[in-house]
């Protein structure tokens, strides 16, 4: 596959971005770029209890492959994360080698599940920022392995995209959020396309109390809709 080079001044393009959701944004644009789907920038401290929602910083992951991902704890027991912990150099994987009988018939069972949502392969990028906190950004999709080229200009937009998003949320610390972590749950489902009934059965809550957490979130931010709330939380870094 022959992807148009990225430009020289990779660095001056990433820190002008203001905000995670210009992030999330290039990072979209970068991975149709390589022909690739999905990205996900996630923190990797000592302590990696909690799962990948936890962990998450930026993800286009679908929801419904987090909650599986999550419900067999797959970001202590995969692979690609344990190598992760110790790397410093790309992690190029297949699914077939992690969702694999070899480790358990749960995982195998659901690595039809992401080949349907086109999880084929892709590449972890080992990162960290300059408070030392590790951190992985990744890239996956249904193309052809990624070539040697490929991966050392991903690499570079790993670092950069990093440290950018790292100093975005360091500089957002001391504004603390008005919101519960109920609202801010419910804002960040909403800021991934999901409807009040979607997130109503992801959080295993009623419809009614989704909406009722969606309106008091608006409401504290004095947004005029829950467009606009999710508009200024992603600004404010706080999902």
């Amino acid at each position: 596959m022959t992807v148009e080079l990225i430009r020289p001044d990779i660095h001056s393009d990433i820190n002008e971005l203001e905000t995670s959701f210009d992030i999330f944004k290039y990072l979209r644009k970068a991975a149709e770029r390589y022909g690739l789907k999905y990205f996900s920038v996630l923190a990797m401290p000592g302590d990696m209890s909690g799962g990948f929602k936890s962990h998450s910083i930026i993800n286009n992951w679908p929801p419904e492959l987090i909650t599986a991902y999550d419900r067999l704890d797959l970001i202590n027991i995969s692979p690609v994360m344990k190598a992760l912990r110790r790397a410093t150099t790309p992690i190029v994987w297949h699914v077939d080698d992690v969702l694999t009988h070899r480790i358990s018939q749960e995982l195998a069972d659901l690595n039809g599940s992401f080949r349907e949502k086109g999880f084929l392969r892709g590449a972890n990028f080992p990162v960290h920022d300059s408070r030392s906190l590790r951190g992985s950004v990744g890239f996956a999709g249904s193309r052809d392995a990624l070539q040697c080229s490929e991966l050392l200009e991903l690499s570079m937009i790993a670092i950069h995209v990093f440290d950018r998003l790292s100093n975005i949320t360091f500089s957002n610390e001391r504004e603390v959020s008005p919101l519960t972590d109920r609202e801010l749950e419910c804002l960040k489902w909403t800021s991934a396309g999901k409807t009040s009934s979607e997130i109503s059965t992801i959080l295993s809550l009623s419809e009614h109390t989704i909406n009722h957490y969606l309106i008091s979130a608006t409401k504290k931010l004095d947004a005029v809709n829950r467009t606009q709330a999710v508009a200024k939380s992603i600004r404010k870094g706080w999902i």
